[in-house]
């Protein structure tokens, strides 16, 4: 399913990035070209557009570095940033979901709508929660963040698991590590118990670790103040729409 991941297929929610606009390059010292909406598409004339290069691992730029423009749009950051690769760099966000439950088994409703819990993690050195995915090594089917989290020997139950979810979005992540050469494109999977009882979910539940100092991980309750990061918010925005579940 990933191999044929051949690029952006819609656009994120905003008419334009704005986490890859960030003026302060996440955990550096480096400051971008401002960029403002209007001159974010590569078509528009730019003139006095001068962004610096940063690449955070120093490494010369091969001649052989393909630096294809960001997709999106300017970012005022040549190079790539922090992250691993020029051009697409690929990520795996599975959104695991269960109906909230009334003690007597019921479904709890707001609005006359079916409230959910998405399984979320959250690092011992950051303020916000985040789905269990993240970057994708060449020939991983896994992402790191998850294997973290997961038992090795469920493993396997797991990517059964994400073979069977309801792809949600392919494509441009607006991430404030991107950069004009290099960007994340991810690949969301619902992955959702609809039965309480469900012997998958148990057993996923048995596999998770959170101990310190792993990332903590458990069931949140979905509305929209939950504390994801703003992309991963966008995320569980279309699962809620795909399932017709409160937010």
């Amino acid at each position: 399913m990933l191999d044929s991941f051949s690029g952006p297929s819609e656009s994120t929610t905003a008419l334009y990035h704005v986490s890859a606009r960030n003026l302060l390059y996440p955990s550096s010292s480096t400051v971008r070209f401002p960029v403002p909406d209007e001159k974010v598409p590569w078509e528009v004339e730019f003139q006095i557009y001068d962004p610096p290069f940063y690449t955070a691992d120093r490494k010369e730029v091969a001649a052989s570095d393909p630096l294809r423009e960001n997709p999106m749009g300017r970012t005022g950051l040549r190079g790539r940033g922090s992250l691993r690769f020029f051009g697409p760099n690929r990520a795996l966000h599975p959104i695991v979901t269960r109906w909230r439950r009334n003690m007597d088994g019921s479904i709890y409703r707001k609005s006359l709508k079916k409230m959910l819990e998405v399984l979320v993690v959250k690092s011992p050195v950051s303020d916000h929660w985040a789905l269990p995915g993240g970057s994708l090594e060449p020939g991983e089917s896994l992402p790191l963040k998850l294997k973290r989290v997961l038992r090795r020997e469920f493993w396997p139950q797991f990517q059964n698991l994400l073979n069977q979810g309801a792809e949600v979005y392919k494509g441009y992540v607006d991430d404030p590590r991107n950069t004009d050469n290099a960007w994340i494109e991810t690949v969301a999977i619902n992955m959702h118990f609809e039965d309480q009882s469900d012997v998958q979910m148990k057993r996923l539940n048995s596999f998770l670790q959170g101990s310190d100092p792993e990332p903590c991980v458990w069931w949140q309750l979905v509305d929209k103040r939950i504390p994801l990061y703003a992309n991963h918010k966008e995320l569980l925005q279309k699962v809620t729409a795909l399932l017709g579940a409160y937010y």
